[in-house]
């Protein structure tokens, strides 16, 4: 069972004042007290509109999908936002609209590897101890799945009996994942590329750096999805519009660490970034297949492991 994370940001008192309220679903990181977008986008939006953005949040992206699949036409939901390829459910979804994007890598200590492996085979044929993701409850696990059988095929099998053999942990999910590499348990984590601009401009750890590899990244924008169910759909498309804006975009990048779907909404800061690196070169993969071959992948991997 997945650990829950359930929480209702502004309930509404707001009905008293005559404000529309658009109820958002979304992910934990995009409202994190931490880092996130969130807070300052419901901010910025209210001050154009008489209504208020209501969220509600969950652990991860698959929970978000599970929940409007269970309430079905009851939803409250108005609004989704953070979904992506990987897992993408558009069966109650009737708009989607791409706003930002990301691409998985992995994350290592340069203090501890100066000279980290500069493709995907070379860290399989290292020693490096590495912390992964399930990819039956982790939305970064499958990701990764998926980026060994585009790149590996057939061999993907004799891949992960490669891999398998440094590998410290398979985590529920990221947030297990990141704490134990900053506990120091190995100095490679699968996360994402930005990651090390994160670490550089809000942490002041430029050490902690990501690694780029020819063979290419799995990346996937992120949507807002305007349900079937809404009653307020002229209000989820304002807010779908104000979401591409130049002040949003930046917004979005500032506060959430991922690219802005507009390249000319990248903060200055990040090209200042000593680990600055525009989105790298991306695998190509449809929804479509991941949803038909996802069961055999995750197969795959099983019998890598065990075998």
């Amino acid at each position: 069972m997945f650990r829950r994370l359930i929480f209702v940001l502004c309930m509404s008192t707001s009905s008293l004042y005559g404000k529309e309220v658009l109820t958002v679903y979304t992910h934990a990181p995009f409202i994190s007290a931490n880092f996130g977008p969130g807070l300052p986008l419901k901010e910025v939006f209210e001050k154009t509109c008489q209504c208020e953005i209501e969220y509600v949040v969950l652990d991860t992206v698959p929970l978000i999908v599970n929940r409007l699949n269970l309430e079905g036409e009851r939803t409250k939901a108005d609004l989704i936002l953070g979904l992506e390829n990987i897992g993408l459910d558009v069966s109650r979804i009737d708009k989607l609209v791409p706003y930002a994007s990301h691409c998985l890598a992995f994350v290592y200590d340069s203090q501890k590897i100066p000279h980290p492996p500069k493709s995907l085979e070379e860290l399989i044929n290292s020693s490096y101890q590495v912390i992964l993701q399930d990819p039956r409850m982790s939305i970064t696990g499958f990701g990764f799945l998926v980026w060994m059988k585009k790149v590996y095929g057939d061999n993907a099998v004799q891949k992960w009996k490669e891999l398998s053999s440094h590998v410290l942990t398979f985590t529920r999910g990221w947030t297990e994942a990141f704490a134990l590499f900053k506990r120091g348990a190995a100095s490679i984590v699968f996360s994402y590329t930005t990651d090390a601009l994160y670490n550089e401009l809000a942490k002041g750890n430029p050490h902690i750096k990501a690694m780029h590899f020819p063979e290419g990244h799995l990346c996937s924008p992120l949507y807002a999805g305007r349900t079937k169910a809404t009653q307020h759909s002229k209000l989820a498309d304002q807010f779908i519009d104000f979401l591409l804006t130049p002040e949003a975009q930046n917004l979005i990048a500032t506060y959430g660490w991922i690219y802005p779907i507009k390249d000319d909404c990248i903060p200055d800061k990040w090209f200042k970034a000593e680990n600055y690196q525009p989105s790298p070169t991306g695998i190509a993969y449809t929804p479509e297949e991941i949803r038909d071959f996802k069961k055999a992948w995750v197969q795959e991997w099983i019998d890598g492991l065990i075998e």
